[in-house]
């Protein structure tokens, strides 16, 4: 079975992926809360973007998993492509986050703030792929 990836927009998307994970830690959204909520003061800006490099890809890898299994499922309409992003984040991303919030102790505030910006993020990325069509 071939699998038609259309790379521009696992591209595009994966920066928009990138950029809303990002954005989400900025201090005025998400960003003072979650330091204070992890107890430290700040992120140095070496480390920042360090971690967005790695990020920039990791976000496009998972756009990438998303087109193929949108691809491979023929879920390309909008409201099929919301639900498989929305069914990949609850079957990996939240199972996995939960399972390490329960064991680290981390509650429920910060599982949102850490795990929230994801759900968005896989729900455009879904949304914009569906729309790229």
């Amino acid at each position: 079975m071939a699998v038609d990836i259309n790379w521009v927009a696992v591209i595009v998307v994966g920066i928009i992926y990138f950029l809303i994970v990002f954005f989400w830690y900025y201090p005025q959204i998400f960003g003072n809360m979650w330091l204070k909520l992890v107890g430290k003061e700040g992120v140095e800006k070496s480390k920042i973007i360090k971690e967005s490099i790695v990020m920039v890809l990791t976000s496009i890898i998972t756009v990438l998993i998303i087109e193929v299994l949108l691809d491979l499922t023929g879920w390309n309409d909008v409201s099929s492509a919301l639900l498989m992003s929305l069914l990949l984040w609850v079957g990996f991303v939240a199972m996995l986050a939960i399972n390490q919030n329960i064991f680290n102790d981390r509650g429920v505030k910060l599982f949102f703030i850490e795990y929230g910006a994801y759900l968005v993020a896989f729900l455009v990325s879904g949304l914009i792929l569906a729309l790229w069509q």
